[in-house]
This record gives structure tokens, sequence and C-alpha cells, in this order.
């Protein structure tokens, strides 16, 4: 039986909101990814299916997976085509633990990748052996108007995508820099 989005929604509350997950970077460089209610319709690819629709992105559509009125086969329904084109990366989200833990992480360049719309800073990329499915979680700088955002090491995830081997999986990464990761941490907040 295929995971639901109120299963993904608790995961994503117990799993990776109210967490910091900090990377440094060989040179110094810190990411401090944090994850917002605002953001799972987005990294789930909601958009996609219900487009034009703010009911359901940001905290609305938070809530209605929170609520039950928003399901997978609310979804289907909706838009089966575009749902079965966001059904990997939905089936897989849960994916993203093992990907923070065990991922790797490069210097994202739009400019050098004409397919992408994606305005990220940097991609947590990781190909699972076990399933061999390839994933990308997008990671962009914090924007505030009360703090430089040039000093600033607080991220967060914009996008996420699951691809297989033959859907070009590197493309993503290719003429990217890669960053080694000299330590990793959770570091639980609130």
């Amino acid at each position: 039986m295929p995971i639901s989005l109120q299963e993904i929604q608790k995961f994503y509350a117990e799993r990776l909101e109210n967490r910091i997950f900090q990377y440094t970077l060989r040179g110094g460089q810190v990411i401090e990814l944090v994850f917002y209610k605002e953001n799972l319709c987005h990294l789930l690819g909601i958009q996609h299916i219900i487009p034009s629709n703010k009911e359901y992105i940001g905290i609305r559509g938070y809530r209605k997976i929170e609520s039950g009125v928003l399901t997978t086969d609310f979804l289907r329904k909706h838009n089966e085509n575009q749902y079965g084109q966001m059904r990997r990366r939905i089936g897989k989200f849960m994916e993203v633990a093992n990907l923070l833990l065990n991922g790797s992480v490069y210097r994202f360049y739009f400019l050098r990748q004409k397919e992408s719309k994606i305005r990220a800073d940097y991609i947590v990329y990781w190909h699972n052996m076990e399933s061999k499915l390839y994933s990308n979680l997008f990671l962009a700088r914090e924007r505030s108007l009360l703090s430089d955002a040039k000093k600033s090491n607080a991220y967060t995830a914009i996008s996420y995508t699951v691809m297989k081997e033959k859907d070009d999986h590197d493309m993503y990464i290719r003429n990217q820099e890669y960053k080694e990761v000299e330590k990793f941490q959770i570091i639980k907040i609130k």
C-alpha cells in the first residue's frame, strides 16, 4: 500500500521540523539547514498537481494534510497525469532522512544548469544503492531583511527530486562544485 500524505507529514514533523541539520564543509563554510511546515507541500510537488491554488500550498496545504483533507487519493483524482509524475517524489520522501545523513553536498551554480529553473545555493545528492534511485535536495540561503544574508548560515530546503538511472540522474550536479563535509550534526531546537 502506498504511503499516505499523513504519514509523510508525521515524519516531517517528528524528524525534520524543529531541528538544524548542520554541515561543516572543508574550508569552514557552515550550512544550517532547517525545514519549515510551509515548505512540505512544495517539496512533495503538490504545486505541480494542483497549480494556481493557494489552498494546497504553504501552511494551508500542511494543515489540509494534517487534518486528512489533502490525501494521495485526492491528488490522484484531481490530476492523475501530474500525480503520476510526482508519485515517486511523494512515495520516497521519507528517504530524505537518509539523504541528509549519507548524501554528498555540491555548491549549485544556477547558470551552469540550463535545464533547471531552481534557484538554489547547494544540493545534497544521494544514490540509494538498494532502490537504485537518486535524490536531490535543493537548499537556498535564507533571505532576511533583518540580517546580512551574505553572512547567514541559515538555509532551507526548497525542492526535492527523485530520479532513476535512465533519467539523467546526475544532471543537477554535473558541472557543479563538490564540497567535502568535515562534520555533520543534528541539533534539536525548541
